[in-house]
């Protein structure tokens, strides 16, 4: 980004552009990265802890999920109606496991990864120019209170969205798409969060941005909630979605997007 237009910030959001924004920020990451190779040496530690966070995840999912469904269907009646509140139960166990998966990645992921991938998003930023006087350390402790309450809040939601599956047909789809908006939008704010801890920024103010930008934020936890299901491919590009989302802050800011001179092709500057 080179004119003084493009370095303003953004006036107000655009629904469709900023969405698929959010959503290709795991593919502009690793063109990043890419293009600036050393960068790649602060992103190991977050792939390898998050193969074994998503592992993890994936266990607890699926023993939550069986072991809802074994106690559930000795429970059935017999009647005609029976297969209704089986399909039923099947999407409300469904939905619980998911959002179990997620609720336990996320808080893996801050416990065990935020560190590294705090000091990724460091290392990004003063790639491309921000000060390091303008940076702070985030506490580890601030970090996990901030994901247990991102956390519980995933929790409640999804356990009130488990009572819509008992309204037949249009519950199970109203309890999808709430859980789908608020999973996204609660995933997409903690990533996009991270270039703002880093500024100092706390956790109202954080969800204050990702609500103002709300398009962009929804795009970006559909991608990160996608990634989280599928393992080792999907820690890899949830971390390139870490450096998308230090990407995308800065463009939402006014901020550039690329370094502030010549870079060569291993990632160092040429002053």
């Amino acid at each position: 980004m080179g004119n003084s237009e493009e370095l303003k910030p953004r006036g107000k959001p655009q629904f469709f552009r900023d969405y698929c924004e959010g959503i290709a920020t795991a593919a502009d990451g690793f063109r990043f990265l890419c293009r600036y190779p050393s960068l790649w040496q602060y992103g190991v530690w977050p792939v390898l802890i998050n193969i074994a966070v998503a592992f993890a995840s994936l266990l607890i999912t699926f023993y939550v999920g069986t072991t809802a469904w074994k106690s559930f269907t000795p429970e059935l009646p017999v009647a005609w109606w029976a297969p209704i509140i089986e399909w039923i139960g099947l999407i409300a166990i469904l939905a619980l496991a998911i959002s179990v998966g997620l609720i336990s990645c996320l808080l893996l992921q801050s416990v065990f990864c935020a560190w590294a991938f705090s000091k990724l998003a460091y290392r990004v930023e003063l790639f491309l120019g921000a000060s390091a006087d303008d940076l702070v350390d985030i506490a580890i402790s601030a970090q996990i209170i901030d994901a247990i309450r991102a956390c519980l809040k995933l929790l409640l939601i999804n356990v009130a969205l488990l009572f819509l599956n008992f309204i037949p047909v249009a519950g199970s789809i109203a309890a999808l798409a709430i859980g789908y908006y608020m999973n996204a939008l609660i995933l997409g704010s903690e990533f996009l969060g991270y270039p703002q801890e880093l500024r100092g920024v706390r956790w109202v103010r954080r969800h204050e941005f990702a609500k103002t930008w709300l398009p962009s934020t929804l795009g970006l936890g559909t991608i990160v909630a996608g990634l989280m299901l599928i393992p080792i491919v999907g820690a890899l590009f949830q971390t390139t979605a870490l450096v998308g989302a230090v990407l995308l802050h800065r463009r939402i800011s006014g901020l550039p997007d690329s370094p502030p001179c010549s870079a060569s092709s291993d990632g160092k500057l040429i002053l």
